[in-house]
């Protein structure tokens, strides 16, 4: 069988079914762009709007971002498109080498949304005509009778290289990874997707879509290139919820703007956050960090700080413990950070945590008051005072960015603690109120919650701050505030 995938949107015996009403019509118009069929009166007119471009490209589109806000359809869309590649748009078998098999890959950003993904597929594969298609299905993967697969995954560049790639679909991508040092960031899964549908006729399919989030990474990249470029066959496709989704209520976009109206314009309306920013520059990471210490001794003399992040055990969060001190000359030096990834038992960490700040002659920790609701008596049972920090998360971070600029902090080697901190994302809210926290639902930052949370402690004893302000918080007097940067501050 090889049919478009326009054409079989609207085959109802085919893809067309969950697509027959009137108002998937801007989804049809994409799928035509795909298939390279030329566009009605109306649909060219959405295609300017939501590309910023005049004309559309010459020929079949191979490259497509989307930029589409929640609950407009993009990960039904995907589904039809991987089922339509993998099932109906070739004899693959005749692409294939002994024991090859041509793959399309539909790459949610976690479990969670491969799982919406695949029930999608699911559906769409319920079909009588399509079902005869299907040879065999596997946990995630389903053959097709053409030598086509289809593969429901995560955004993992391990998965698409070295794969015989049909297509590359990516679910929610402004929401991978971006951190340069992730295997898997955003851009080396692209990087991995291109040679792996090399051999493909066209050049394979590759259709990363997303509700646009922080100003960073490849999509944010893609869509500053190809947003309004006529001289392109690749294409960013930009549209509100209700363009792509006429039947999604007004009252649902309007209550959303009203309760926050930051993250709806983002979410909703597929605009880019003005008020999310990088927190900590890479560059100001590395300098801060002694490459080759992972680990500094206790030395006698030295008065050392801690501070904790608890965890319950049974959760995606680890429990971390982050020992520090401060020098003469007033540079905040991070001596030790321990991580215990879930699963845990907490009275057992809470008793290894305790023998190692004994070790450095501490018998008080800090941590957040939440878990001082819980985790403190556990802490008393191991010899060990547990103090509720009098600062937010997002004020210790606010307090640690001076002493990571003016370089009077000094970390430690560690790669995951890095990670989290390129993670850090600053929200400004109304007011001018601001707020640190991971700028991504799949980042952690318990590594550097105690990190700087004992590098703030230690500080906190002698004031080695003067200049501009941050909020409430002294930053030093040679950086000043520059929007425009990574982490919006410059050197003066």
């Amino acid at each position: 069988m090889n049919i478009s995938l326009a054409a079989a949107m609207r085959d109802c015996n085919l893809l067309g079914g969950p697509f027959q009403a009137e108002t998937f019509w801007p989804w049809h118009a994409v799928a035509r762009l795909i298939s390279g069929e030329r566009l009605d009166r109306r649909e060219a007119a959405l295609f300017r709007k939501c590309t910023g471009r005049t004309k559309p490209p010459r020929k079949p589109v191979r490259r497509l971002f989307l930029l589409v806000g929640r609950r407009g359809g993009k990960d039904r869309f995907l589904s039809a498109v991987g089922v339509h590649t993998a099932a109906l748009a070739g004899d693959w078998r005749e692409l294939l080498s002994a024991g090859e098999q041509a793959v399309v890959m539909l790459l949610g950003s976690d479990r969670r949304q491969a799982a919406i993904m695949k029930r999608y597929c699911r559906g769409l594969l319920d079909n009588p005509l399509l079902a005869a298609e299907v040879l065999r299905e596997t946990g995630d993967v389903v053959e097709f009778r053409n030598g086509g697969a289809l593969e429901i995954g995560t955004n993992d560049a391990r998965l698409v290289r070295g794969r015989s790639a049909l297509a590359v679909l990516g679910s929610e991508a402004c929401f991978w990874r971006t951190d340069e040092n992730s295997a898997s960031n955003d851009e080396e899964v692209v990087a991995a997707a291109e040679p792996s549908m090399a051999m493909t006729p066209d050049g394979g399919l590759l259709l990363l879509a997303s509700s646009p989030h922080m100003k960073r990474g490849m999509m944010f990249r893609r869509w500053r290139e190809l947003f309004g470029n006529d001289d392109t066959d690749d294409i960013c496709w930009v549209a509100p919820s209700r363009v792509m989704n006429p039947a999604l209520p007004a009252n649902v976009v309007e209550k959303a703007l009203i309760e926050d109206p930051a993250r709806a314009r983002a979410e909703f309306l597929a605009e880019w956050r003005d008020d999310l920013s990088d927190f900590i520059p890479a560059e100001v990471t590395e300098q801060a960090t002694d490459f080759g210490v992972r680990e500094r001794p206790p030395v006698t003399g030295v008065d050392y700080v801690a501070f904790t992040d608890a965890a319950g055990g049974t959760g995606a969060d680890s429990f971390t413990l982050g020992i520090a001190h401060l020098e003469k000359d007033g540079r905040a030096v991070l001596d030790l950070l321990r991580e215990r990834k879930p699963r845990f038992v907490p009275a057992a960490v809470v008793t290894e945590f305790a023998s190692v700040l004994k070790s450095y002659r501490l018998t008080t920790v800090k941590g957040d008051r939440y878990a001082a609701g819980w985790a403190s008596d556990e802490w008393e049972r191991a010899g060990i005072s547990y103090r509720a920090s009098d600062k937010t998360k997002s004020e210790i971070y606010l307090s640690g960015l001076p002493l990571l600029l003016s370089g009077r902090a000094r970390l430690l080697d560690s790669a995951p603690l890095r990670q989290q901190l390129a993670g850090l994302a600053r929200r400004v809210h109304s007011g001018g109120r601001e707020s640190v926290d991971h700028g991504s639902p799949h980042l952690h930052d318990d590594l550097s919650n105690s990190a700087i949370g004992a590098l703030v402690e230690a500080a906190a004893s002698e004031n080695v701050f003067t200049g501009p302000v941050i909020g409430r918080y002294a930053l030093p007097s040679p950086w000043k505030r520059n929007s425009s940067l990574s982490g919006g501050y410059s050197y003066a």
